[in-house]
């Protein structure tokens, strides 16, 4: 009997030892240390573009819709050409980043090979031009890189200056051709005459414009962007602004593009 009821407590006793020691203490994370960061794919894009996108959420570029008519308020803190073209950056991939004038024809030259050597590579611009006395001019989310053909985009638009604000001019459905040229000799083309300074032969600051076909008339049904219908102009100044990127950061559309751009 004593024999049997010592083999009884050798075996339940350490059960119930077990079922009665409370758990260790489970200690809060060291605030330190930071929670797991979770992780995305990486996306490497030789040309531009892929259909394998990060989550919308993440994506700046490149625009998929066309330009909205909204504008920007101005930014106090910023001045000269960058101030001018901010308010027109509203849904652009240029809208929060911080801007500067890359070319600038009277510094840099009137010259189509000076002016490639100045943008290409910088990915979405603005072109900025003065022509009688009125600002002109348009949006290039594709930028330039001096490999040829056109560069389209349907997030693209022209501008004009009305009153104290300004006109955007979407792309039409039968066009849509941010930089219709992108030649190393060859200057700014908006579709194939939207908007035109080919700074090049003896009339270098020669611009020209019709509007209908690649880009929309604007709620005044203008024929053209200039501000004296039916003749060309001259450019007085021109300005090229881009963003301001990091030293390791990714320049959207600064190489080759193959997405047409089209509806």
């Amino acid at each position: 009997m004593t024999l049997a009821f010592n083999l009884l407590v050798a075996l339940v006793l350490p059960m119930l030892v077990a079922s009665f020691t409370p758990p260790p203490p489970q200690h809060p994370q060291s605030p330190s240390q930071p929670p797991p960061t979770k992780r995305h794919p990486t996306h490497v894009h030789i040309f531009g573009s892929s259909k394998k996108q990060p989550p919308s959420d993440e994506r700046t570029y490149p625009e998929s819709k066309p330009a909205t008519y909204d504008l920007l308020p101005s930014n106090a803190f910023e001045f000269g050409p960058a101030a001018l073209v901010r308010p027109l950056l509203l849904q652009t991939q240029l809208q929060y980043r911080p801007l500067q004038v890359v070319y600038n024809a009277q510094r840099d030259g009137w010259d189509a090979r000076a002016f490639h050597q100045k943008v290409d590579g910088k990915g979405a611009s603005v072109v900025l031009a003065k022509v009688r006395g009125q600002w002109v001019g348009g949006y290039n989310p594709r930028g330039w890189a001096s490999l040829g053909g056109s560069r389209p985009s349907i997030a693209s638009f022209l501008f004009y200056q009305k009153f104290f604000s300004w006109q955007k001019l979407r792309v039409n459905r039968t066009g849509g051709m941010a930089c219709g040229r992108d030649e190393f000799d060859q200057g700014i083309y908006f579709g194939s005459d939207a908007l035109v300074i080919p700074l090049n032969g003896r009339s270098p600051r020669n611009v020209a414009s019709r509007l209908g076909y690649f880009f929309e008339c604007g709620p005044e049904g203008r024929s053209t962007l200039l501000p004296v219908k039916g003749q060309d102009s001259r450019v007085d100044e021109l300005y090229v602004i881009s963003g301001v990127y990091g030293k390791d950061e990714d320049i959207p559309n600064s190489g080759g593009v193959t997405d047409l751009g089209l509806y």
